[in-house]
C-alpha cells in the first residue's frame, strides 16, 4: 500500500446520509484490497486504505459501510445496488435517469460520510476505475 499522510480536511458525518461510489474492478480480491484498512498506517497518521488515497478520504467506519461486487457489469442502478440497499435508491435513479454512464460491477457506500472532495473519478492501474456518484439519504 502507498504511504500517504492524512489530509488536513474533514468530511461531515451525518447519521442519515451516505456517500456512494461505483466502479469496475477485475476481481473480488482486488475489490477487497481497495477498501481494506491498514491500521498500522492509520496509527501513523496516514490514509489507511487505497480508495482513501485515490479520493482523499482519511478513513471510514467499517460498521457503517457496505461494499458489494456483482458478478457482471451493469449500468442499471437496480442491478448494481443488489445487496447494498441502505440508501435512497430512487434519488439515485432520478440523478441518473438513463442509468450510469459506464457499466459497473462494484459499489461502495460509506454511510455517515458526506464526501465533498474535488476528486470525482479515478482510474487506478491496480484496482480499476471508480466514480463518486453522490451523497444520498440513508436508512
Amino acid at each position: 500500500m502507498r504511504k500517504v499522510e492524512q489530509i488536513a480536511i474533514s468530511y461531515s458525518t451525518d447519521e442519515n446520509r451516505c456517500s456512494v461510489f461505483a466502479g469496475i474492478c477485475e476481481s473480488q480480491e482486488r475489490f477487497e484490497q481497495y477498501w481494506e484498512k491498514d491500521y498500522e498506517l492509520l496509527n501513523d497518521d496516514c490514509i489507511g486504505f487505497e480508495m482513501g488515497i485515490d479520493f482523499g478520504i482519511n478513513t471510514y467506519d467499517e460498521d457503517f459501510a457496505v461494499m458489494v461486487m456483482q458478478e457482471h457489469t451493469t449500468n442499471q442502478i437496480d442491478e448494481l445496488v443488489k445487496g447494498a440497499e441502505i440508501f435512497d435508491i430512487e434519488a439515485m435513479k432520478r440523478m441518473y435517469p438513463g442509468g450510469l454512464d459506464i457499466p459497473c460491477n462494484a459499489i461502495i457506500i460509506l454511510d455517515r460520510v458526506i464526501y465533498d472532495g474535488p476528486i470525482r473519478e479515478v482510474k487506478n492501474e491496480i484496482f480499476g476505475r471508480f466514480k463518486f456518484l453522490g451523497v444520498f439519504d440513508s436508512w
